[in-house]
């Protein structure tokens, strides 16, 4: 597997000695599957007050580099919690009982270690930053690897927020010459939503289009320079995209229920 070390300081972390083991938020054990859409159903009707911005710092590169979390909530939540990222990678061969399968977002590197990193959000809106040094291993494929993050309550087990980028989007080739900078923002509110819906974006240095659609496909809005208001009709979970002259993208989703 691909690391198999901190692959089991994971496991430990949480508890887990049986597999396979699937769990919501820490929370539920969602097995059978046919539990899954139930648990993730609910879930989506929690109201999330933390945006996760993620930024490559300049001189970050391909080989090693530093990345800054962005956590920024827009209500005071008053909770102890732990941040999470992980480099993973996709298309890793299984050896043994897998030979002959292939594994995608398999476990590269824990950046923060098992137990994660620490961070504490107060009674009042506020952001926090913290930074947190990479590096990647020659025998890694560079077009396949991720970065995976989360941010988790110590009390309820509670996933605040994550974020997923493929660190190819996220990190410059080469010599880390024009490395982006802040990655494009996007956030939704209030989430859940009553079907007024607030849409704010940042795209540093250039402008992007907010692109709105449902969880068929179907465009329901278009917010050129990515700012303003949508009205949504009908019940469910709709997709943001951000999408900018450069074609970066960010996404964010936002559940409505009238």
């Amino acid at each position: 597997m691909a690391n198999p070390a901190d692959n089991d300081a994971r496991l430990d972390y949480y508890g887990i000695s049986a597999f396979p083991t699937m769990m919501m938020d820490g929370l539920y054990d969602c097995w059978p599957l046919s539990t899954l859409q139930g648990y993730f159903d609910t879930r989506m009707l929690v109201p999330c007050h933390l945006d996760i911005g993620v930024q490559a710092l300049d001189g970050s590169t391909q080989t090693a580099g530093t990345i800054r979390f962005t956590l920024a909530t827009d209500i005071g939540i008053d909770t102890e919690a732990t941040i999470h990222s992980f480099i993973n990678e996709s298309g890793i061969p299984g050896t043994g009982t897998y030979t002959g399968s292939y594994f995608n977002y398999a476990l590269r590197k824990n950046l923060f270690g098992p137990e994660g990193e620490p961070v504490t959000f107060g009674t009042s809106p506020e952001t926090v930053l913290i930074e947190v040094d990479y590096t990647i291993d020659a025998t890694w494929d560079w077009d396949q690897l991720y970065l995976t993050s989360f941010v988790q309550s110590n009390a309820t087990d509670d996933v605040q927020n994550s974020h997923m980028i493929k660190l190819s989007d996220l990190i410059a080739s080469g010599t880390g010459e024009g490395v982006p900078g802040l990655q494009p923002l996007l956030s939704l509110g209030p989430n859940p939503s009553g079907g007024s819906i607030t849409v704010t974006s940042s795209v540093p240095g250039q402008a992007g289009d907010v692109q709105v659609f449902s969880i068929t496909g179907r465009l329901v809005a278009v917010l050129p320079g990515g700012n303003g208001s949508v009205q949504i009709g009908e019940s469910g979970v709709y997709l943001a995209r951000l999408v900018t002259r450069d074609g970066v993208a960010a996404t964010s989703t936002v559940v409505v229920v009238r």
